[in-house]
């Protein structure tokens, strides 16, 4: 997870899924009456996700925007291609897992996002009692999206009982969204949010599935996230993602191969990956009454709701 550059080219799923829901979210947002808007965003990575979707939707004269993340590489990278072409827009290292807070950031923000971040953290209660203390004390809402489920993590585990990969992967639990073994995630969900003190919550999981056109896409999206590749010498990376390949074609996750009809070249066989996950969308309250607005209905079904 610390290669930016690379995780800046291939966050197409990412960047797919928090296009849709923030368009979906964006009139639900509790938006202040004065446009002052202070707006986190926790895991921000290498910063696209939140500079090309998230940064558009606040007020012109919105007061500040702080991009977050455990990694001090990607924050740096962040920095560096917008941290100084944004008024009001800094990154800073965070780990929202955090036992403590910084004292410098409670009770700051009207906004807190978070795309494709909490399945990172193993410890759910104490990242949503810190999202909690973000907000300002008076209100504020969250919009948080993370896996529930996804199939790598099964290629992981198979992984990790290979005897040329286990001494890489020993922690591999660690690396598995909390949720991805529950029976009904939604309810868990809703549950951690009432608990941290939301009174307003809605969370959905959502069945999607993403097409990975192509080896080298599929490998350059799993080069780009897999924190195992930085534990073992770079001249394992390619062995190890040509047997994460294979793992995922003995699963069943391997398309017909697209034939692409290039004027200019043979036709050529495109192959296909598929990858069913789960997705929890997940918005929250701190106070119904904030800034006076009053909880739209989000333009989906919602599968729990928290009680006024």
């Amino acid at each position: 997870m610390n290669q930016a550059s690379l995780y800046q080219r291939a966050n197409q799923v990412q960047r797919h899924d928090a296009k849709l829901i923030l368009e979906q979210y964006a009139s639900v947002l509790q938006w202040r009456t004065d446009g002052q808007d202070k707006l986190i965003d926790v895991g921000s990575g290498s910063g696209n996700v939140l500079m090309d979707f998230v940064h558009p939707l606040l007020p012109k004269s919105f007061g500040q925007l702080v991009g977050t993340d455990i990694s001090s590489k990607m924050v740096g990278y962040a920095n560096k291609c917008y941290g100084k072409k944004f008024e009001r827009t800094h990154f800073q290292v965070l780990d929202i897992g955090c036992e403590e807070l910084p004292q410098r950031l409670e009770g700051q923000f009207d906004h807190v996002t978070s795309f494709y971040c909490l399945h990172w953290v193993q410890n759910l209660r104490v990242a949503l009692q810190n999202i909690y203390r973000l907000l300002r004390h008076e209100g504020g809402d969250c919009l948080l999206v993370f896996l529930a489920s996804n199939p790598v993590y099964e290629v992981y585990k198979v992984l990790a009982c290979s005897a040329k990969w286990a001494r890489y992967m020993r922690d591999v639990d660690q690396f598995i969204s909390p949720l991805h073994y529950s029976k009904d995630p939604s309810a868990e969900f809703s549950r951690l949010l009432g608990e941290a003190g939301f009174v307003q919550y809605n969370v959905e999981v959502r069945n999607e599935v993403y097409v990975y056109e192509g080896v080298r896409n599929l490998k350059d999206n799993v080069k780009a996230i897999c924190p195992f590749l930085e534990r073992m010498p770079e001249s394992l990376h390619e062995e190890f993602l040509d047997d994460f390949i294979a793992v995922v074609v003995s699963m069943n996750l391997q398309q017909q191969p697209l034939v692409v009809d290039d004027a200019a070249q043979a036709p050529q066989n495109v192959e296909r990956f598929i990858s069913p996950y789960k997705l929890v969308v997940a918005y929250a309250r701190k106070s119904p009454d904030f800034v006076g607005s009053v909880l739209c209905e989000v333009p989906r079904q919602q599968a729990h709701k928290g009680v006024d």
